[in-house]
């Protein structure tokens, strides 16, 4: 299995016509919910980079500290608009590491699991997902190397 990265910032659909914008964001909200069933009963471990954090990511970070916050807390703490900068988040089941999540730069979303259904899923929806680059996963602050996907000794 691979972990594979997203653009962050694409076209909308022909024919949607939510906004004037031709572009959208993908969101860590949008993201929670294309995980599905596989991510609902999930407990996140959250890491937010800015200097300076909304107040509704803060309170998430500080909610995901220590035994972690579920899914459904989490979506509802980062509203379907909001847009991070730099942030990993990672899923776990009890204490078993089933996916994470990294956003860098607004620009792209990595994504790593050993679930096969989740990047048939994440390819679905988002088909330039590429295989993450080595150096990008060396950089993932959770424990990846546990997963088979994300392990950087290939």
């Amino acid at each position: 299995m691979e972990s594979v990265t997203f653009a962050a910032w694409r076209d909308r659909p022909p024919g949607d016509q939510e906004g004037e914008s031709r572009r959208y964001y993908v969101t860590l909200a949008e993201l929670l919910v294309r995980l599905g069933s596989f991510g609902l009963d999930l407990t996140w471990k959250v890491q937010i980079y800015d200097d300076q954090l909304h107040s509704r990511f803060a309170e998430a970070q500080e909610a995901a500290a220590g035994a972690g916050i579920g899914t459904l807390e989490l979506l509802a703490m980062v509203a379907p608009g909001q847009q991070f900068i730099d942030g990993d988040f990672a899923g776990y089941a009890g204490d078993q590491l089933m996916v994470v999540l990294r956003e860098f730069d607004s620009t792209n979303w990595d994504l790593c699991t050993a679930d096969a259904s989740v990047l048939r899923e994440i390819r679905r929806h988002y088909p330039d997902a590429a295989p993450t680059p080595e150096d990008v996963l060396q950089e993932i602050p959770w424990p990846v190397a546990v997963l088979p996907c994300c392990s950087t000794a290939r």
